[in-house]
């Protein structure tokens, strides 16, 4: 009888872990000590856990999203984003190779929020496939890189807003989140998540950690390519 009673403690157990949750991950820094060929424009660390941002393949009603805002004082131009998230409450090994969705928004004009609808108002989007983006162990979570395909442009004085997530099945791969960073830089980052009834978009209590960089080794290299492909 006793043993009975284990199992069924431990399936409610096992059951109960598989419930998606707003944060997770593991809780840390960065050893990053950046590129000589790198201007880093915005850079916020990761110091916290990670906050849920995934598009659930298999389970839609739990859609969820972070975005975090930024504002120049002179037009800046970018080609690379980096970033810090982690992965909890699955039963594959991270890190995980799945597609990544990047949208950037305008404010909505209270200056504490992106525009909604979520996504389908984004000015641009960039859906990266497998393989697309790079993916490092860094303390307890990942540091990943995207290089924009053209460079980005940002006028001067204008609140914008990047959300990033990963687009993976929850089963078997259970959920991944864009790392937190504190303190505060302009606005706190913001959280959607259907399935636990966090309306789009809320307040959180910190940022989300990223990079936004222009890389000189970038530049060089495609207008190199670029040369020699009008030489023949």
């Amino acid at each position: 009888m006793k043993f009975v009673l284990s199992i069924l403690v431990l399936a409610v157990s096992l059951s109960m872990a598989a419930e998606p949750t707003a944060i997770g991950g593991g809780s840390g820094g960065t050893t990053w000590l950046g590129s000589d060929a790198e201007t880093v424009f915005l850079s916020q660390l990761p110091t916290g856990g990670a906050q849920g941002s995934q598009n659930f393949t298999d389970e839609p009603t739990y859609d969820a999203g972070v975005a975090d805002d930024f504002e120049f004082a002179v037009s800046t131009t970018i080609n690379r984003i980096r970033w810090w998230g982690g992965y909890w409450n699955g039963t594959v090994t991270p890190p995980i190779d799945s597609p990544m969705e990047i949208y950037l928004y305008n404010d909505d004009g209270t200056g504490n929020a992106p525009t909604l609808p979520q996504h389908s108002s984004a000015i641009t989007s960039w859906m990266i496939p497998a393989g697309g983006y790079t993916q490092v162990a860094d303390g307890a979570n990942y540091r990943c890189e995207f290089d924009f395909p053209t460079w980005v442009v940002f006028d001067p004085g204008v609140k914008y807003w990047f959300e990033i997530r990963i687009a993976m099945p929850f089963t078997p791969h259970g959920q991944y989140g864009w790392v937190e960073s504190t303190p505060v830089t302009n606005s706190p980052c913001v959280q959607g998540f259907d399935g636990l009834s966090i309306p789009w978009w809320t307040p959180r209590t910190g940022d989300a950690a990223f990079e936004l960089v222009f890389d000189d080794a970038i530049a060089l290299e495609r207008s190199t390519w670029a040369d020699i492909k009008t030489i023949f």
